[in-house]
């Protein structure tokens, strides 16, 4: 073998050996961006929050380094099932948005609507912010029957019996 093709060999091995580490390293990152769905029983008792609310407001912008984006969901908050609320309205960061333009979007992270009717089990992130909890399963729609008027949430179940079923499985509130 002559220089030309030993280099050739050796580089083409490392370039390879490059490829699998970055693969190997990108792994956890791709098994933690796919969450597996999750019951309503997991999503209640990993959520420090759970609240019935319309989103009042999407803002999206930059984090501090403008490496990624973000949207800031606002909630006017009608009922809290689990956790505190506060005073009356929430703010849940969820990632992706648009910003001047430039668009990010996730799969596997809730999607919100202006003026939509949700449920949302969130919790605290290290700075204390919160994000919905098992990614887009910490939201569910709630919709009206068109026939009988009754507000329905998790595919056909009325939104009362779901709160309901909620508040026993979260147990008793601190006030």
């Amino acid at each position: 073998m002559n220089q030309v093709q030993s280099l050739f060999v050796r580089t083409t091995r490392t370039l390879l050996c490059t490829i699998a580490v970055m693969g190997l390293c990108a792994l956890p990152l791709l098994t933690h961006a796919q969450e597996k769905a999750m019951t309503t029983e997991e999503l209640i008792q990993k959520a420090d929050l759970v609240v019935v609310g319309k989103v009042a407001g999407l803002k999206a912008g930059w984090n501090g380094d403008k490496s990624r984006i973000f949207t800031t969901v606002t909630l006017d908050v009608n009922q809290t099932l689990k956790g505190d609320a506060g005073t009356g309205s929430v703010t849940i960061l969820v990632p992706g948005g648009e910003v001047d333009g430039v668009g990010e979007l996730y799969s596997h992270t809730a999607q919100f609507k202006k003026d939509e009717e949700v449920v949302v089990f969130a919790k605290k992130d290290k700075q204390g912010r919160l994000r919905t909890t098992g990614g887009e399963n910490g939201k569910l729609s709630v919709r009206k029957d068109a026939a009988t008027g009754i507000s329905l949430v998790a595919g056909e179940t009325a939104l009362d019996e779901f709160t309901t079923k909620v508040r026993n499985a979260a147990g008793p509130q601190k006030k």
